[in-house]
C-alpha cells in the first residue's frame, strides 16, 4: 500500500453505512427464524403492532431519542436493536481500517485500491452474515441454512471476482472449516456420549473457511475455542443448568474468525517468539 489510509469522514461514513445494514440485520434476526417475510409487513412495534415512522427508524439515534420506548404504547424497546446496529457499524469501520482502502488510494493508486477492495468487500459481507447468524444462534440455538448457503455462494463469487487465483485457498479453507469442526463433533460425541456440536455449526465453519482461507480458519478455531472456553465456561458455571446446559457456539466461531482475520498473524508471531525463548 502507498500510505493513503482512510480519514475520519470515511470511517464515519462506514459506521453509518454499517449501522444501516445492522438495522436490516435486526429484521433478519427477528423474522427469519419464524419464516416471516423480511419485507412485509414494514417495521412495526412487536408489542402494539404500530407501524414505525421513518424518523423513528434511524439507527441508534431513534432509540436514544425515544429513550428506549415505543412512541405508541410506551413499552420498552429491546437493547438488541441499537446493539446490533452499533456492532455492525463498528465492524465495518474495523474492516475499512484492516483493508487500507480509502478514497485517496482509489484516486492515486487504483491498482492498490482494487487489491484493498478485494479484502474489504468480502470482509464486510462476512461481518454482516456473522452478526445475523450470531444473533439468531443466541436467540434460538439455530443457524439457518439459508444464511450459511448464501454466505458460501457470496464467498465463491467474490473470490472469483477479486482473487480468482486464490480459488484453491478458498476451497482448502472451506474444507478445513468443515473437517476440523466435524472432527471436534465426533470427538465430543465419543467423550460425552451426546451431541456437543450441531450440524449448523459445521456449516458455519465451512462458510467462514471459504472467506478466510486455511491459515486464518485455523486461527478462527484457536480464538473461537479459547473465547468459548473462557466466556461460555464462565456462563455455565454461574447458570442454574450447570454443565448440562447447551450454549450456542456460533458467536464464538464468529468472534474467532474476526480476531484471526485482523490480529491472527501478529498474535501467532508473538506466540512463536514466546514459545521458542
Amino acid at each position: 500500500m502507498s500510505g493513503y489510509w482512510p480519514l475520519w469522514p470515511e470511517y464515519l461514513a462506514f459506521f453509518v453505512f454499517g449501522a444501516m445494514i445492522g438495522s436490516f440485520l435486526n429484521v433478519v434476526i427477528c423474522r427469519l427464524p419464524n419464516d416471516e417475510s423480511l419485507v412485509h409487513p414494514g417495521s412495526h412495534c412487536p408489542q402494539c403492532n404500530r407501524p414505525i415512522r421513518p424518523w423513528e427508524n434511524i439507527p441508534i439515534l431513534s432509540f436514544l431519542f425515544l429513550r428506549g420506548k415505543c412512541a405508541g404504547c410506551g413499552k420498552s424497546i429491546s437493547w438488541q436493536y441499537p446493539l446490533v446496529e452499533a456492532v455492525t457499524g463498528g465492524l465495518f469501520m474495523l474492516m475499512l481500517w484492516h483493508s487500507g482502502w480509502s478514497v485517496s488510494l482509489a484516486l492515486y493508486e487504483p491498482v492498490d485500491a482494487w487489491i484493498a477492495l478485494g479484502t474489504l468487500i468480502p470482509m464486510l459481507a462476512l461481518s454482516a452474515l456473522l452478526v445475523a447468524l450470531s444473533g439468531i444462534d443466541l436467540m434460538t440455538m439455530r443457524l439457518p441454512n439459508v444464511l450459511t448457503l448464501t454466505g458460501a455462494i457470496m464467498a465463491i463469487v467474490l473470490t472469483l471476482i477479486f482473487k480468482p487465483h486464490d480459488w484453491l485457498r478458498m476451497v482448502l479453507g472451506g474444507g478445513l472449516g468443515i473437517g476440523m469442526l466435524g472432527m471436534m463433533g465426533i470427538i465430543g460425541r465419543l467423550l460425552f456420549r451426546k451431541e456437543t456440536l450441531g450440524l449448523g455449526d459445521v456449516k458455519l465453519a465451512g462458510m467462514m473457511g471459504l472467506f478466510l482461507g486455511p491459515a486464518t480458519t485455523a486461527g478462527m478455531y484457536f480464538f473461537g475455542i479459547f473465547s468459548g472456553a473462557i466466556i461460555g465456561g464462565g456462563l455455565l458455571l454461574i447458570s442454574k443448568g450447570g454443565w448440562s446446559q447447551k450454549i450456542p457456539f456460533g458467536p464464538y466461531l464468529a468472534a474467532g474468525g474476526i480476531i484471526a482475520s485482523i490480529w491472527g498473524e501478529p498474535v501467532w508471531r508473538w506466540y512463536v517468539a514466546f514459545a521458542t525463548r
